[in-house]
């Protein structure tokens, strides 16, 4: 994994036997794509094994949980599976954390009624983005 001043993520692998990677002396890229925003800080994580793993699985799954000066947060996994585009959100799942924020601001009776369209009570909305505020703060 690296990162360039031009807020780029390289992902190089190791392929001994591949002519291009000189018996293994040269890293070979297999993947470049643009993040946005100054990436500060990589963390290493280790994954729950998958639910279909056997207990004797020993398998080391790590993802990379990342923090940008922007505020955004952003994790990097290897999947398995031939077809990436399945582990995709769509556009519709993400919600904005700024929007999100304003909640607070919004006035009593216009929070109780949101709280209401959604089936959910405000105390409910505000306990939630206490836990989303204290779940995010180590960044």
């Amino acid at each position: 994994m690296v990162l360039d001043n031009q807020k780029n993520v390289q992902i190089f692998y190791y392929a001994p036997k591949v002519s291009e990677s000189w018996k293994g002396q040269k890293l070979l890229s297999r993947a470049e794509f643009q993040v946005g925003a100054h990436v500060t800080k990589f963390l290493r994580l280790q994954m729950l094994p998958t639910s279909n793993s056997s207990p004797s699985d020993k398998t080391n799954r790590f993802a990379l949980l990342f923090g940008t000066l922007d505020g955004s947060i952003g994790y990097l996994f290897v999947t398995f599976h031939s077809n990436g585009k399945a582990h995709r959100t769509g556009p519709d799942t993400i919600v904005d954390a700024e929007l999100l924020c304003h909640y607070d601001m919004l006035p009593f009776e216009l929070q109780l009624e949101i709280a209401n369209l959604i089936g959910t009570t405000r105390s409910q909305i505000i306990s939630n983005l206490n836990d989303l505020a204290l779940g995010t703060s180590f960044l």
